[in-house]
């Protein structure tokens, strides 16, 4: 190895005569050809979703793919731009990433699911009652006569409001047909009248709170179940057995005076009967009573029969949740 370096010393010729190994022999580093470009990589996006409110094609943004590897620089771009309009339904958006130094091309994709909002199949509703219905609270003052408008905290007001803020872009009516002081047999005879003004597809029925407040005893609750029977075979001129919403009594006690809540010994026998009414006709029944039950005090008002707002809230998203169970359609992406 001695005699390598003396021949490059010695002069020009002889060094290239040896250059390859006198090279090496004397602890220089050889050339080495540079490592190939780490291979290009292209992630794409999560699938994305979104929601078309009225069926139309929707605007839908999400980050772009991202490079890796490769040489730079890197274009990179996707069939579908960011932004871009899609249809109800399942879009598939292509990319590609591409470096046209090095001849390099890479690629991947995600699916766009638009779907359309749940919808209801049905969007009339006639709820019908007495001053529970209505929404008389349960301050201590005479009852008052219909047909003053009901207030905005009754019950089938605020249904109405539920169900517009879920199902947007269907429009919904819900009548109340609620009377204050209403004896059951009355409701009964105006129960065709209020069909044919109505025109309802689903009715609400909650009737008997003033005939079990005058007459507190198994014999009421035995009479009001066999109105709520010949009310719902009423109904079931007009709409489908089972879109007659049949209601179980919320909660009583006996409170303050004028203690409207002398039938409370009694709501669950009858409730036990409404059940039986709704099984026997092909109703839905609807439990009022379970979860007003959770805090009386704060559901009823001070003269025990009569919801408080926050009542009257717990009953319009009570027979919400069951309008939903019954009629909701699914929402779907075709």
């Amino acid at each position: 190895m001695e005699e390598m370096c003396q021949w490059r010393r010695a002069g020009p010729w002889i060094l290239a005569l040896a250059a390859a190994v006198a090279t090496a022999g004397c602890g220089e580093t050889p050339t080495e050809p540079s490592p190939p470009p780490a291979q290009l990589t292209l992630t794409c996006p999560a699938p994305q979703t979104a929601v078309s409110t009225t069926g139309e094609p929707v605007a839908v943004t999400w980050q772009g793919p991202t490079a890796q590897g490769g040489t730079p620089p890197i274009q990179t771009s996707c069939t579908h731009a960011s932004g871009s309009l899609f249809p109800v339904g399942t879009t598939s958006v292509g990319c590609s990433a591409a470096s046209a130094a090095a001849s390099q091309t890479a690629t991947c994709a995600f699916s766009v699911t638009v779907t359309r909002p749940p919808q209801l199949a049905v969007t009339k509703f006639m709820a019908i009652g007495d001053s529970i219905t209505w929404g008389q609270d349960s301050a201590p003052a005479p009852f008052l006569a219909y047909p003053i408008p009901s207030p905005s905290y009754s019950y089938p007001s605020q249904l109405q409001s539920n169900l517009a803020a879920r199902y947007a872009g269907q429009s919904f009516s819900v009548a109340n047909e609620g009377w204050p002081g209403e004896m059951i047999d009355t409701g009964l005879s105006r129960l065709p009248s209020a069909l044919a003004a109505n025109t309802p597809e689903v009715v609400l029925l909650l009737h008997g709170a003033n005939d079990l407040l005058n007459s507190p005893s198994s014999a009421t609750t035995v009479y009001i179940a066999g109105k709520l029977r010949d009310m719902v075979r009423t109904a079931r001129t007009r709409v489908a057995a089972n879109r007659v919403l049949l209601a179980t009594f919320p909660p009583q006690f006996v409170g303050t005076p004028p203690h409207r809540g002398a039938g409370a010994p009694f709501v669950p026998e009858l409730n036990q009967r409404i059940a039986a009414v709704a099984q026997s006709e092909g109703a839905t029944l609807v439990d009022l009573h379970t979860p007003m039950s959770a805090d009386v005090k704060r559901y009823i008002g001070v003269d025990g029969l009569h919801p408080t707002e926050q009542g009257f809230a717990l009953m319009a998203q009570t027979f919400a949740k069951v309008i939903q169970e019954k009629f909701e359609i699914k929402p779907t992406a075709r």
